[in-house]
């Protein structure tokens, strides 16, 4: 069943981008490749940063809700998809919410890769523990639970606004919801995992300092 899954997300993820390529070559004559490559570049960055960051450590099967992880690897790359598609059809051109997307795709991957750095090999991009695994109190983790959903959270927002792509917001806020969907499932997850948990929660917030 997994390995179905598996194998249908990306499927899905590959057929999209192919269309989403094929329309932008038909049309490139018409559209400002510079917006492309920087949309590009911070698409890239933004994988490369969590292959540079990312340690892991085998699974140990303790694991939980995996549908979530399926759901938002598809709407993930779908929304950094999607974009592209949108400016292909609806060619639009404003520097400042250009540079106010790109902000918030640099700070997404910063406090996304400090997030995946200080939990070092207890990150997972999947809802589980190990047998060996503590709380993380230190660094950005006394003020946020969720550093790797707020960084993704920033991104999904900047990456429409660097190519002004407005109606692929909507995309973008169907999936911060399903990442609030899976800050919900794993914080109840951990809570029955690691006792400790229930402690931190009263301590910090999920994904906006001092404010939620």
């Amino acid at each position: 069943m997994k390995k179905g899954l598996d194998i249908l997300t990306k499927v899905v993820i590959v057929i999209v981008y192919i269309y989403t390529w094929r329309v932008y070559k038909t049309n490139i004559s018409v559209l400002n490749s510079d917006y492309v490559f920087l949309y590009l570049i911070l698409f890239v960055g933004s994988l490369l940063s969590d292959r540079h960051f990312f340690k892991g450590q085998s699974s140990e099967n303790k694991k939980g809700y995996e549908m979530t992880s399926y759901i938002l690897y598809i709407t993930w790359f779908i929304t950094l998809i999607i974009p592209l598609l949108e400016y292909v059809y609806m060619v639009r051109y404003n520097i400042l919410v250009t540079l106010m997307g790109t902000f918030l795709i640099v700070l997404g991957i910063i406090i996304r890769g400090i997030g995946i750095k200080t939990l070092g090999k207890f990150f997972s991009r999947d809802v589980e523990t190990w047998s060996n695994q503590k709380v993380v109190r230190v660094g950005i983790y006394k003020y946020i639970r969720h550093p790797a959903y707020c960084g993704n959270i920033l991104q999904v927002i900047g990456f429409p606004l660097v190519l002004n792509s407005y109606y692929s917001l909507v995309l973008s806020i169907v999936t911060i919801c399903i990442f609030l969907w899976r800050i919900k499932v794993e914080e109840k997850f951990l809570i029955k995992e690691l006792p400790e948990y229930k402690e931190y929660i009263k301590e910090t917030k999920r994904v906006i300092p001092k404010i939620w």
